[in-house]
C-alpha cells in the first residue's frame, strides 16, 4: 500500500501504510517492519518521521525528517503514539 491523498469537504486526508517490507538487494522476500516512528526532540521539535531500513548494510534503522509536526508537550507526543501504537524515540538536538 502507497500514501494516499484525497480532499474529503474542507480537509485534506492522508493515509499512510503504518507498515512496510524490508528492502534486501541481497534477498527477495523482506520482513514486514514498521513505517512510521515518534521523534521527540523537544516541545518546538516533535511529530511522525518514516522509518527508513538499513537492516541490509548491518546498521540500526535510521529516521527520515518530520512529515508531521505535532510541537507539544512529552505528555501530548507519548498520548499521540500510543493512540497510534507506534514505537517513539526521545532524543536531543546538540
Amino acid at each position: 500500500m502507497k500514501t494516499e491523498y484525497k480532499k474529503v469537504g474542507k480537509n485534506l486526508v492522508i493515509t499512510i501504510p503504518l507498515t512496510t517490507r524490508r528492502v534486501n538487494p541481497y534477498d527477495d522476500d523482506g520482513e514486514e517492519m514498521d513505517n512510521i516512528i515518534g521523534l521527540y526532540e523537544s516541545e518546538n521539535d516533535n511529530g511522525l518521521t518514516f522509518r527508513i531500513d538499513m537492516a541490509y548494510k548491518g546498521k540500526p534503522d535510521q529516521n527520515t525528517d518530520y512529515f508531521y509536526k505535532l510541537d507539544g508537550t512529552q505528555e501530548e507526543f507519548r498520548a499521540m503514539c500510543q493512540t497510534l501504537q507506534i514505537d517513539s524515540i526521545y532524543s536531543t538536538k546538540l
